[in-house]
């Protein structure tokens, strides 16, 4: 089972009463980002998330952002075919981004929607 695909029952599910610890952590795993980076966008430290037993929930709104951020590499795995070709477009300059990376944007919904909407674009030829 693929932990970055979420159906949007468990999605607003989590987005409402937060997702324990164990499931950020997969989403960490599988989106192949550090603790550190995953935390850093979820805007929480990485000592609140360590402290946690795997079966405590973390607060809603990091948790929304999170499962946000596992959509968006679930699709960009879908897109570039692996994640280490995602990863890679993800953290080089793009200019339909005003130059800035990609990765930059994923520490808000917005930065987020931006960054699936670019997908959404490659997918269909518009950019790249």
């Amino acid at each position: 089972m693929n932990i970055l695909e979420i159906s949007e029952k468990d999605f607003l599910a989590g987005a409402r009463k937060g997702i324990p610890k164990s499931k950020l952590l997969a989403i960490a795993r599988e989106s192949g980002l550090t603790l550190k980076e995953l935390s850093s966008y979820l805007r929480i430290s990485t000592r609140s998330i360590q402290e946690k037993e795997p079966s405590q929930y973390i607060a809603p709104g990091p948790s929304e952002r999170a499962l946000y951020i596992a959509k968006l590499f679930n699709t960009g795995k879908e897109i570039f075919g692996t994640m280490d070709k995602f990863r890679n477009w993800l953290n080089i300059e793009n200019a339909v981004m005003g130059g800035e990376k990609p990765v930059s944007y994923l520490d808000t919904f917005s930065g987020i929607q931006l960054v699936l909407e670019e997908l959404n674009a490659i997918e269909y030829g518009f950019s790249a």
